[in-house]
């Protein structure tokens, strides 16, 4: 198999790191939602998907916004976004669940 030519082949440790924890992340997903069927439980799952989440807003946001200000706004308000969306959801299969 030839060695590929790109300069992608010089990856710096915290980017094949941070591509290691999003598979790793992506991979935890069906697993965990099989494996907790309480709905306490059900909190590491969705803070699972919404860190895959972050990571990868983070990864496109580092390739196509080259303004650092403007682009640590928006990470910081993706983040703020993602975590009243976890609360939503965990309180949605609370409530979902209680009146079952």
């Amino acid at each position: 198999m030839k060695e590929r030519k790109s300069g992608l082949r010089n990856e710096s440790s915290k980017t094949k790191r941070i591509g290691l924890f999003q598979r790793i992340t992506a991979a935890l997903l069906l697993p965990l939602i099989i494996i907790y069927k309480k709905v306490s439980s059900t909190f590491l799952p969705n803070l699972s998907l919404f860190w895959h989440i972050n990571e990868g807003i983070e990864e496109i946001m580092a390739d196509y916004v080259h303004q650092e200000m403007t682009r640590n706004w928006i990470l910081v308000y993706l983040r703020l976004f993602l975590l009243i969306v976890i609360k939503d959801v965990f309180l949605s299969f609370v409530s979902f669940l209680n009146k079952s």
